[in-house]
């Protein structure tokens, strides 16, 4: 799924209703009547209490709409309209007008936040601002915001939470409502996306109310989402008289005595993911570890008993990956630094060895174009350095991998994927069962699984990424978020394969 800025958001639908043609206050009807169906699915409209607390915007206008449709099916619903000024919108004013002239009993409008009473009990649905804010909420309308947030009611934000930025959240100090569940309607917000703000969104949902398909295909976008659909056409197919030469062959350099673990979750992710051969090159004292837990493997043995101090004869493989559990000695430093420097084929950094780059200057100019990166938040900003904020942290991602050609995969809740033609990718499934030691290590093993079997570095990412969550999510679904642990990840990556590739 593409996602957009506010600015295209009021684009497309102004294309639509230019072109579909559909009148504005007809396409707010339209979203009214989105909302009340997704509503529906999510409550008992019969017994259930709400309160819609609406604006002066469109988005107070949806709001208005809404209510009227509520209570003609005798839903216990109130309408409050906050009229803190003279500026309200042509088509909320329209909505305001209907619901005087149809449901009068349910309106209340008020200039006044102490007017405002929440019931206890009662579903507050937020609709005093949209995605177009662009300036901190203050005074009047803030009264309210503080009102719903501490009145421990249920709340339901339609498009964003109230108070919140489409994009850029920087300066923003004012009133933000924290949200149960979010509507958003077509698209989700660019900032959804990011963790700072995942405690005012609550649960998404997606109220799709059919925008013009010309001017969303037509509008260009940087940002996207993936999922099963985007990801199945990634996937090669095997053919009947295909060998093992033909899915490549990987190496894996990984583990420091003490942290064999993190090589054998590589290792076994790296096999899963359908690459014909493996090499992992590790200390001996890992490799009756090695040989026992993953049968399948080769192994190629470092000069030294404990740590990684360096290997040669690199042509016999396809790709690589480096860095799960090889510690930061100082020969490790030097052998990983020359290594990277060295390889010329696809290549999965991650772990120690993001650790020991982010320690060289410079460190960018021994990258090579298609290189892989893959740290989590700590790492990179030992990398990077700090950034005001996620969206700030993704254009400075999407510059950088512009300019050298690197993939980030910025592992998080909502994974993160910059690309060198300036597109970001946000994988949003996977759960919070995944934040558990060893799962890097498991991404690491099956993206470099994917770069053997010679797929663009671009795929093997969002293809890896996608793959590594959807497993956790279905080893979620049968073991409970609390005791998953990285290696249940790989022991449901086959169903993953099937449940994408059916």
């Amino acid at each position: 799924m593409k996602l957009f800025t506010s600015s295209q958001i009021r684009l497309i639908d102004k294309f639509t209703i230019e072109n579909e043609p559909v009148a504005p206050v007809d396409l707010m009807e339209r979203a009214a009547r989105g909302l009340f169906q997704s509503m529906m699915c999510d409550f008992d409209l019969s017994k259930d209490k709400f309160l819609i607390i609406a604006g002066q915007g469109n988005n107070g206008g949806d709001g208005l709409a809404l209510a009227r449709i509520m209570s003609r099916i005798s839903c216990d619903v109130k309408a409050v309209f906050c009229e803190f000024s003279e500026n309200t919108s042509p088509d909320c004013f329209t909505n305001l007008k209907r619901l005087k002239d149809t449901e009068s009993q349910i309106l209340q409008v008020v200039t006044d936040p102490d007017e405002i009473s929440t019931e206890p009990g009662r579903i507050i649905i937020d609709c005093l601002f949209g995605t177009g804010l662009t300036r901190p909420v203050r005074e009047k309308f803030a009264k309210v915001i503080d009102k719903i947030n501490k009145s421990g009611n249920t709340v339901v934000a339609v498009d964003i939470p109230s108070g919140l930025f489409g994009e850029d959240n920087t300066g923003n100090n004012g009133s933000i409502v924290n949200a149960t569940y979010t509507l958003t309607i077509q698209f989700p917000p660019l900032a959804s996306m990011f963790a700072e703000n995942h405690k005012y969104f609550g649960e998404i949902k997606i109220v799709d109310i059919n925008l013009s398909r010309q001017a969303i295909d037509e509008t260009n976008s940087k940002y996207y989402t993936t999922d099963k659909d985007f990801v199945k056409p990634i996937i090669k197919k095997r053919g009947r008289f295909d060998h093992k030469g033909t899915f490549g062959h990987a190496l894996l350099i990984a583990g420091s005595y003490g942290k064999a673990g993190a090589s054998v979750l590589a290792a076994k992710a790296c096999m899963r993911s359908g690459t014909g051969l493996l090499t992992v090159h590790l200390p001996e004292k890992l490799s009756d570890i090695m040989q026992i837990s993953v049968p399948e493997a080769m192994l190629n043995i470092d000069s030294d008993s404990f740590i990684f101090s360096g290997i040669a004869c690199l042509d016999n493989f396809n790709a690589a990956g480096i860095g799960p559990g090889l510690g930061t000695d100082k020969i490790t430093q030097k052998a990983v630094v020359k290594f990277i420097s060295e390889y010329n084929k696809p290549l999965v950094i991650d772990a120690d060895a993001l650790n020991i780059l982010s320690g060289i200057k410079n460190f960018k100019n021994i990258l090579k174009p298609g290189t892989i990166l893959t740290p989590h938040p700590k790492e990179f900003e030992r990398l990077f350095g700090k950034y005001e904020n996620s969206y700030h942290r993704i254009l400075f991602m999407q510059k950088f991998s512009a300019k050298t050609g690197v993939i980030i995969v910025l592992k998080s809740g909502i994974t993160a994927i910059s690309l060198p033609d300036g597109n970001i990718y946000f994988n949003t499934s996977g759960n919070p069962g995944m934040a558990t030691g060893g799962s890097g290590d498991v991404l690491t093993g099956t993206i470099t699984g994917l770069l053997a079997q010679n797929y663009a570095p671009e795929n093997a990412a969002i293809a890896g990424v996608f793959l590594h969550s959807y497993a956790g999510d279905i080893a979620a679904e049968k073991l409970g978020e609390n005791p998953l642990i990285a290696s249940d990840i790989i022991k449901y990556l086959p169903e993953a394969w099937i449940k994408i590739l059916s």
